[in-house]
């Protein structure tokens, strides 16, 4: 069982995730002086440019998360009316999906967001800003989170139009996967200006009242899912619970009367140069950010926080020319966390480039909520 979570209190209010925050001012010690810092919202879980905590939340389950929630899961999520419930539910959803438990890196995570992110890359339907319709909420997209990329692909012509208007697309896979025909296919049928995944064949069911409706959604295509495949989705999101969690246990542990900051924390860095090996020149970003900004959950006698950094520069091309990152964990006594509210917590990262202009890009991966928030902007290296 789970240690339930709880969320720290400071000076009345909930202090949230800093990777969500726009950046203040950037502060150089360069000769480029201070300019205007861009923030990208990177990941397809996460909020996008601009979006407040309060919003993201509210749609959270709009997105590809759907598709892998229980059906318990979204009935308790639909109910919680405040952002706090939702952030820790949002934490202990990924959490007991986690197959190494508490590890640096959520693996589940991780390959959920590469499945939607191969989705959106391979099957995306015109221009997002144009009305377009995302890879994963396409037929071969929503397959793809479920059971991943297909091992092997192949077209079948000949098909009547009344069951495929184009040459039939079929997945095939090493694995079997639960409530479906052993050794069967994927087979994805372009319908009414849509493709959709076809129900499993039954040539060798015994006739029943199930087969013959089975029969029927094969032939009129209502739907871009069949039944078929939504009781092998549940099957396997069961299969994905690896660990026993209380979610109404955390939500009644958060008041939900809590103000919190939804904006602006007080986030900056500063880069320094200094000579490096041969021609090149070392950047030094040193990161800090008030103790009272970070998420904590309670974790047995402490509270804890976790978040990776990502330093890169890129050149004209777009190319990575110089990356590095670290590893942002606090443990803190229960007991110690009030007092030290205003520390201010540091990092320092360096990598060694060539004097030039660049795109610095720094990033900040929340693992504990997943997402990411991305800052950057131009940075002259000056000259040894």
């Amino acid at each position: 069982m789970m240690n339930s979570i709880a969320v720290v209190r400071v000076r009345g209010v909930l202090a949230f995730a800093m990777a969500l925050a726009p950046v203040a001012p950037l502060a150089w010690a360069g000769p480029s002086g201070a300019t205007q810092v861009e923030t990208i919202r990177t990941s397809y879980l996460g909020p996008e440019e601009g979006e407040t905590l309060t919003s993201w939340t509210e749609r959270w389950l709009d997105g590809p998360v759907q598709y892998i929630a229980t059906e318990e899961e979204i009935r308790i999520y639909s109910s919680l009316e405040a952002t706090s419930q939702r952030l820790q539910f949002i934490r202990l959803f990924w959490e007991r999906r986690d197959p190494s438990g508490r590890d640096r890196e959520n693996a589940f995570m991780d390959e959920f967001v590469r499945r939607v992110e191969y989705a959106n890359e391979e099957f995306g339907e015109g221009s997002l800003s144009r009305g377009g319709v995302p890879g994963w909420q396409t037929a071969f997209g929503r397959v793809v989170l479920i059971v991943g990329p297909p091992r092997r692909t192949d077209r079948q012509l000949g098909f009547p139009s009344s069951i495929s208007q184009r040459p039939a697309i079929l997945w095939g896979y090493d694995a079997r996967f639960p409530e479906w025909p052993t050794n069967e296919m994927l087979m994805f049928v372009f319908q009414r200006g849509r493709w959709r995944l076809a129900p499993p064949s039954n040539f060798h069911e015994p006739r029943s009242a199930f087969a013959a409706g089975r029969d029927i959604e094969r032939l009129s295509m209502l739907a871009e899912i069949p039944n078929d495949f939504i009781r092998v989705t549940r099957a396997l999101n069961q299969r994905s619970l690896v660990r026993t969690v209380n979610y109404n246990n955390v939500i009644n542990a958060v008041q939900a009367d809590v103000a919190f900051p939804d904006a602006d924390f007080p986030f900056t860095w500063t880069t320094e140069f200094a000579p490096g090996a041969g021609d090149e020149v070392e950047v030094t970003l040193k990161l800090s950010w008030r103790m009272e900004s970070l998420v904590f959950h309670v974790v047995e006698e402490d509270f804890e926080t976790r978040m990776v950094i990502q330093v890169a520069l890129f050149d004209d091309d777009g190319e990575p020319v110089a990356e590095t990152s670290d590893q942002m964990n606090f443990t803190v006594p229960v007991a110690e966390l009030a007092a030290r509210s205003d520390e201010i917590v540091e990092r320092v990262l360096s990598l060694s480039v060539e004097p030039g202009t660049y795109r610095l890009r720094v990033a900040l991966d929340d693992h504990l909520l997943g997402y990411r928030s991305v800052y950057s902007e131009d940075l002259i290296v000056p000259g040894r």
